[in-house]
């Protein structure tokens, strides 16, 4: 039996429908990255998984539980969620982290909701902030911090909205190699919004490419292709495979080969190095 199973989700913003029929199953332990063009229903999809949006329609379920049945603290011990941003309050890393296990903890925090805060901590690389306020830290380690408190709750599902935003690219790597590692000794299954499609290869089972609403295509690696991405995308590439694995490659537009003179190469260069990045 899959972890997660999502069913026929359909969600509207008043007449606009953003969500049409979404389905697909992942397994434990498995990391599946939803990926698809800005405003096409990914953090929406996420939401409703989550409970937060309640869909007009469709069922998810989390180990055989239909989670639009659970209340808060079970919700909590099966689903963790990290949304793309989260406002700062005045408290230290620590505590900040250690809320995450407040589905547990009954009237105050014990030795083992100390000591999991301290392991989550420290396999993120952030022993050394424990004591800061967040206020005292850096848009990427507050980034950090939330995906921390997400895992410290040891749910069976973890959703992440853009788990890289405000990250560089070393930065980016580090922390989905951290991530990676403690959801698969857990066994978690994990769903996650992408923007970079090349991060989540390295990163990612299985991959869903969302397109005004449906799901355009679901599978593991092998689904990425060109044609695909053109389609979702709107733009060319060449998937070349790079290690073993597939690598995403922007074409060049007839645009760029036509430039005027006075044009320098590494302007050419950064327009396509943006293309790429936007993907």
């Amino acid at each position: 039996m899959s972890m997660l199973k999502v069913d026929g989700l359909e969600f509207s913003y008043g007449d606009a429908k953003i969500l049409d029929g979404i389905s697909f199953e992942a397994e434990e332990g498995h990391i599946v990255s939803i990926l698809g063009p800005n405003g096409t229903g990914k953090t929406t999809m996420l939401k409703c998984i989550c409970n937060i949006h309640r869909p007009q329609s469709g069922k998810v379920f989390v180990d055989g539980s239909d989670v639009f049945s659970l209340g808060g603290r079970e919700l909590a011990k099966n689903i963790g969620f990290v949304p793309q941003s989260v406002p700062m309050s005045r408290m230290t890393v620590f505590d900040s982290v250690l809320i995450g296990r407040r589905p547990y903890i009954e009237i105050s925090a014990g030795k083992q909701d100390i000591a999991k805060t301290a392991e989550v901590i420290d396999a993120l690389g952030m022993s050394g902030l424990s004591l800061r306020y967040l206020n005292e830290i850096s848009g990427g380690e507050y980034q950090k911090v939330q995906i921390a408190r997400a895992l410290v709750q040891e749910p069976k599902v973890l959703i992440l909205d853009e788990p890289t935003n405000n990250l560089d690219i070393s930065n980016q790597h580090t922390t989905m190699h951290m991530v990676e590692n403690i959801v698969r000794s857990r066994g978690m299954t994990t769903v996650m919004t992408m923007h970079d499609i090349n991060l989540a290869i390295h990163y990612s089972d299985m991959f869903l490419f969302l397109k005004d609403g449906h799901v355009a295509a679901y599978g593991d690696v092998d689904v990425i292709t060109g044609d695909l991405i053109e389609d979702v995308y709107g733009i060319q590439v060449d998937v070349i495979e790079h290690r073993g694995v597939p690598f995403i490659v922007p074409r060049h537009s007839s645009k760029y080969m036509h430039d005027p003179p006075h044009h320098h190469p590494h302007d050419v260069h950064d327009h396509l190095l943006h293309e790429h990045e936007t993907l």
